[in-house]
């Protein structure tokens, strides 16, 4: 009775097993759903394009300033859309970051299948409008339909902008060795090889100063060498105080035959 009991249940309970699966599997289904249209579907994803494809950008919307990096935009909806006022609204932000938008004309009817069939996902409807960048994963490609999406690209560009400042100031300067100017002109004809290059020879040492020599003796003629001032001799001493003679008053005859008398 109890075997037979059990029996019958068993199915209820392969059932109910599998009911609560499939009913898992749906819950997880609309989480899966729901994320992909709040979160995944608005990520802006790097792009494996064609060789040349970013060539043939650059060559159909034009280079951008100097010192810039171009976003290309994509956007067939006319210049009232939605996409093209967004795009007016952040120019100048994202010039002050280092990019510049170049629209890319819808003359070239093969780049522009070829910009649809990378952005193109699944049976999606075409977004817009398109962004395609380099950053530094590579090229990447924002549907900037939705506040979302528009939020990220802003904020990869911001960051790819900022890396590359970085990388530029973390860049070592490298001088370039100088190296000795050749002449240019043509070599004068010489009658073997050229000398080799050989270091120039130490300097001598220093010579001693030199003796003063003797002075020449000086010739009539010569300007006379100067001579040290003369030291100032000291004063002369005082000679004592003679008595004065008297003033003779006699004749010079008669003073004459005096003197002879001497001599």
């Amino acid at each position: 009775m109890t075997s037979s009991a059990s029996s019958s249940q068993l199915p209820r309970v392969l059932l109910g097993a599998l009911i609560g699966a499939v009913l898992g599997l749906l819950m997880l289904g609309v989480a899966l759903a729901a994320w992909w249209l709040a979160v995944a579907r608005h990520e802006p994803q790097p792009i494996v394009a064609p060789e040349g494809f970013e060539a043939r950008l650059e060559a159909a919307a034009g280079g951008a300033a100097f010192g810039l990096t171009p976003v290309y935009v994509h956007d067939r909806d006319g210049p009232d859309s939605s996409g093209a006022v967004w795009l007016s609204q952040i120019a100048s932000e994202l010039e002050v970051q280092g990019h510049e938008l170049r629209p890319v004309p819808t003359d070239d009817a093969e780049l522009v299948r070829e910009i649809e069939r990378l952005a193109r996902r699944w049976a999606e409807p075409p977004r817009r409008p398109l962004l395609i960048w380099r950053g530094p994963a590579g090229l990447m490609l924002c549907r900037c339909d939705h506040p979302r999406a528009r939020a990220q690209a802003r904020q990869l560009l911001a960051a790819s902008a900022s890396m590359s400042a970085d990388a530029v100031e973390a860049q070592p300067s490298v001088a370039a060795p100088r190296r000795a100017v050749e002449p240019t002109g043509p070599a004068y004809p010489r009658l073997g090889p050229p000398p080799a290059k050989t270091a120039a020879p130490p300097a001598p040492p220093v010579a001693a100063a030199a003796r003063t020599a003797s002075p020449t003796p000086s010739l009539p003629g010569d300007p006379a060498p100067r001579r040290a001032e003369a030291k100032a001799s000291p004063a002369p001493r005082a000679s004592s105080a003679r008595p004065a003679s008297p003033r003779r008053t006699d004749p010079p005859e008669a003073r004459r035959d005096a003197d002879s008398l001497f001599f």
